[in-house]
This record gives C-alpha cells, sequence and structure tokens, in this order.
C-alpha cells in the first residue's frame, strides 16, 4: 500500500496494492473514510490515523510518497505542540475550577451571627440576596380572532373557516360520531 498527498483535497489517500482485502482491511481498521462511488477513494487527513495505520501495517506493506512525508512530519510536530498546550490548558483550567470551588465553599461556609441583645431575628438580620429574573420569554397576548361558537380566542394552529376552537371542533366531532352510530 503506498500514502499520497492530495494538494488540492488536502488529506492523505491511500493506493491499494495487489492484496485488496488486506490493505481494505487495513485502512478500514485505521479510519480511513471512503468517497463512495464512483473513485472509492480511501483518505484521512488525521495524524491519529496514519500512526494507527502505521502501527498496523498491511501484510502488503506500506510505503509514503515524499510530499506526504513531508506534511506528515509538519503535522506530526503541529499535533506535538498542540497535546503541550493542551496539557498545559488542563493544569490551569483544573487550578481555576479548584478555586472555584473553594471560593463557593468559603461563602458558603460563613457562619451567621446573631445580633447580641436580640431574642429573634428578623429579614432585616438575613443576608441579603440577589433579585430573581427571570429568563423565560413573557405570555403572549391572546389573539383578536375569536371563535364563533364560544368567543374563546383562536389561535393559529386552530385557524379554520369559520374560526373555530379546539373544544368546540371537538364538540362538534363526537355529535357527528353520534349521530352515525344511531343511523
Amino acid at each position: 500500500m503506498n500514502i499520497r498527498y492530495n494538494q488540492t483535497l488536502r488529506r492523505f489517500e491511500a493506493e491499494f496494492s495487489a492484496d485488496f482485502g488486506g490493505d481494505l482491511a487495513a485502512v478500514k481498521t485505521a479510519g480511513f473514510r471512503t468517497d463512495g462511488p464512483p473513485a472509492w477513494a480511501w483518505y484521512t487527513d488525521k495524524i491519529k490515523v496514519l500512526n494507527s495505520l502505521r502501527e498496523h501495517r498491511p501484510e502488503s506493506g506500506l510505503s509514503i510518497n515524499d510530499d506526504a512525508w513531508n506534511v506528515y512530519e509538519s503535522l506530526t510536530k503541529m499535533a506535538e505542540k498542540n497535546e503541550e498546550v493542551k496539557k498545559q490548558f488542563a493544569e490551569v483550567k483544573k487550578k481555576v475550577r479548584k478555586e472555584q470551588v473553594q471560593e463557593e465553599q468559603e461563602k458558603i461556609a460563613e457562619p451567621f451571627i446573631v445580633p447580641e441583645g436580640k431574642i429573634w431575628i428578623g429579614p432585616e438580620d438575613l443576608p441579603s440576596k440577589p433579585l430573581f429574573i427571570s429568563v423565560m420569554d413573557p405570555i403572549p397576548p391572546h389573539p383578536d380572532l375569536k371563535c364563533h361558537v364560544c368567543g374563546e380566542p383562536v389561535y393559529p394552529f386552530e385557524l379554520q373557516w369559520p374560526p373555530t376552537c379546539l373544544w368546540c371542533e371537538a364538540q362538534k366531532d363526537k355529535k357527528e360520531l353520534d349521530k352515525q352510530e344511531i343511523l
């Protein structure tokens, strides 16, 4: 099997050898994807997939073009740098989260002291709470269109001609069913 780099599509593509079955199994196991018919090009743009193919080489062997090798090396170096940055970020994130948890615990752990000389406490003695702000949208106003039977508002999902609310429509259908049963 040979790996080449497609500059126009910016991806690594697998070229199969005479052992098609073994090569196909290797690229599927590694995580390559295909374009499907008519070309059936097996490709990847991820270094992890290429490393997986490198570890689990097909029986026919594995080679890589010079262009593909240069791109692979540069992407590998970039991936290593990214991993280092991710580790540093994870450490900082863990430290910040730990500080946030400590601050929350300190807020909760603040003792409430009853003022001296008082037998009971009132609302003025308690710490104030932040204002409650609802995140829900207010209820929209009722529509102007009214049911021709009962006079209740008719919403857009009920709109018919003549305008009829769901309750009146259901009652009308029930009466029609009763009439059919009688006949």
